[in-house]
Parts: C-alpha cells; sequence; structure tokens
C-alpha cells in the first residue's frame, strides 16, 4: 500500500506491519517517516534497533543472524535498512529476506526516490505487499498547499486560501525552513486562524527552486511559476549555461517525441519511454506538445545552442533576457 506522510500516523497506530519502505527525494518528510515509524515501533515493543546500510560491502550474514534469532534482551527488534542503489546483489538480496520477516520483526526499508522501474521491481512488490510503503517526495506544486494545510492543522492553526497562497509563494522548495516557520507561528498565535497581516509580519522567505521546478513549470506553460522560479535561480547564482544545456536536453525529447507522434499515438509513446516517466511527467511533456509543433521546438534547440555559445564567448545580461524570451515560446 502506498501513502502520503501525512497518512503514516493513522496506519501504523494501532499495529505497525512487517514492512515499512520509506523512499523519497525529500529529506525532511524521511527523516520524520523514520522518526515515527521507530517512535510508533518502541511503543508495540519493537525495543531494539539494528542498522545496516546496503552498499558494497555490507554483511549480509549477520543480517540474516538478526531475522533468524530472537533477541536476548526483547521480543521484537527493527532492522533499519538504507538502500542507496538498486544493484543486482542489494535487490537480489531483499527478495531473499522477505519470506523471514515476521510479527517479532519490523523490517525499515529506506532510500533515495525510486523510478517506475524500480517501483516494479519483484523485490519492490514483495516487500510492499508485506507492508506500506511511504512515498516521501517533496509535494508537487499541485499537492504544495494541501501539504501546508495539513502541516498548519497539525499545529492547531487554521488559514484561509490568501494566507495559504502566500505561504506557498514562500516556501516552495523549502520544507525544513516551512517548518521552522509554522512552528514559529504556533508559538506566537497559538490555536488561533491566521490571517496575512500576522503572517506577512511573522514570516521571512525561503522558497527554494531547482532547475527541473523551472522546467515542468515551462512545460506547464506557467508563465507566473516559471518567470518566479528563473528570477530566483538567477539570484542563487546558478549557472546560465546549466539552465542552456539542460533545457536543450528537454527541448530534444520534445522533439523526438513530436516526430514520433506523426505516426504513433502520443500516449503510447510515452508509457513506452525509456527511461519510464513519472505519469506527471507524461502530463507535463503532452501539454507542452498540444501546442509546440516540430517546427518550433526545432527553432527552440537552434537557439539553445546558440545561446550555449555567446554565454561561452560572452555571458552578459543580455544572455539572461534570451533565455527569458525563449521560454515565452512554452506559454499558451
Amino acid at each position: 500500500m502506498r501513502i502520503y506522510p501525512e497518512q503514516l500516523q493513522q496506519h501504523i497506530k494501532q499495529h505497525i506491519p512487517n514492512c515499512v519502505l520509506i523512499f523519497g527525494d525529500e529529506a525532511l518528510l524521511s527523516l520524520e517517516a523514520q522518526d515515527k515509524v521507530k517512535q510508533q515501533a518502541k511503543s508495540q515493543g519493537y525495543l531494539e534497533v539494528f542498522s545496516f546500510s546496503l552498499d558494497g560491502n555490507f554483511d549480509k550474514d549477520d543480517i540474516y543472524s538478526h531475522l533468524q534469532s530472537l533477541s536476548l534482551f526483547s521480543e521484537k527488534k527493527i532492522i533499519d535498512l538504507t538502500l542507496t542503489k538498486t544493484t543486482k546483489e542489494n535487490t537480489a538480496f531483499l527478495r531473499e529476506i522477505a519470506p523471514l520477516l515476521n510479527d517479532d520483526i519490523l523490517l525499515l526499508l529506506q532510500g533515495p526516490k525510486l523510478n517506475n522501474q524500480q517501483l516494479n521491481g519483484a523485490w519492490f512488490k514483495k516487500l510492499e505487499s508485506q507492508g506500506i510503503f511511504v512515498a516521501t517526495n517533496a509535494p508537487t506544486a499541485q499537492r504544495f498547499p494541501q501539504w501546508i494545510f495539513q502541516r498548519l492543522k497539525s499545529l492547531d492553526l487554521q488559514a484561509n486560501k490568501e494566507v495559504i497562497d502566500f505561504l506557498c509563494l514562500h516556501f516552495e522548495g523549502n520544507l525544513l525552513a516551512a517548518k521552522q516557520e509554522f512552528e514559529k507561528l504556533a508559538l506566537l498565535y497559538p490555536k488561533q486562524t491566521l490571517n496575512i497581516t500576522q503572517v506577512k509580519q511573522s514570516i521571512t522567505t525561503h522558497n527554494h527552486f531547482s532547475l527541473f521546478q523551472w522546467l515542468d513549470s515551462l512545460l506547464e506553460g506557467n508563465r507566473v511559476r516559471s518567470q518566479r522560479i528563473l528570477k530566483q535561480l538567477k539570484a542563487e547564482g546558478t549557472e546560465l549555461l546549466f539552465l542552456s544545456a539542460t533545457l536543450s536536453n528537454e527541448v530534444q525529447k520534445l522533439l523526438k517525441l513530436s516526430y514520433q507522434s506523426q505516426h504513433t499515438p502520443l500516449p503510447q509513446l510515452l508509457s513506452q519511454h525509456q527511461p519510464k516517466l513519472w505519469t506527471n511527467k507524461q502530463a507535463l511533456m503532452t501539454e507542452a506538445l498540444s501546442h509546440l509543433t516540430s517546427k518550433q521546438l526545432e527553432v527552440l534547440l537552434i537557439q539553445c545552442a546558440e545561446l550555449e555559445v555567446a554565454v561561452k564567448v560572452e555571458n552578459t545580461t543580455d544572455s539572461w533576457l534570451t533565455l527569458e524570451l525563449m521560454a515565452t515560446s512554452f506559454y499558451r
């Protein structure tokens, strides 16, 4: 069963399953999920924790011994495994230990965000069938307002849409700062419905964006968000050449799909794409290709190459303006 981090507590409150999988790219959510699982497990009698990292040199025999024998000091134990890479050796080992799990052993497996191929792997499906999978990925722009609402609610705070939108604007991409500021608001205005004046007076801007969020905003055709992200990336000193090269790579993918879609339906192409695309990524590419023609993409690709040359020769403010103008091609 796949759940969001905010659903974790209700799924483990009464009885914790034999296996909890925590994978995602948001460090704060991963750490919080791990803490919740360990705290709840302790209350249910899992009093010992044995931690291992599944790197190239992990001790299989040591892990097997803990799985196959009861503890001298308690009946229940947590086997805490960190999966840094999904190699054939690692995933084979995970398939081997899956049948050894029982009510006296909790397997806590954690690691970075998994792609669709990994999520569909035999090792993952076997373990997920014995427990729950907590997807600790950073909330998308669409889910971020709900994340903020739930986070404030957990602190006995309420907020209207105006406040939520303001907080989204200032904290997107930086959940740790959001957590800290919301806790400060809870101290300043305990159990209150926040108004925009209180929030503006109390918080500072902590939003942080990646170039991939910028690309997603382009594919979505979101002019306001795209320009806001690009402005901050520039202010943070992001290399223009890096932005241009990444955009060029994305345009090449779109152009290839645009050519192929003349003979094969786009949904079929996206489902067959290697490496596999996330569902939301497929939707974004579909949106972009709905109004970008092959000719427009060819022009964009040439512009990317010209911008790369210009940046290498002389990186001026004109180069940033060129990138901003190129981005307008994605807007409806």
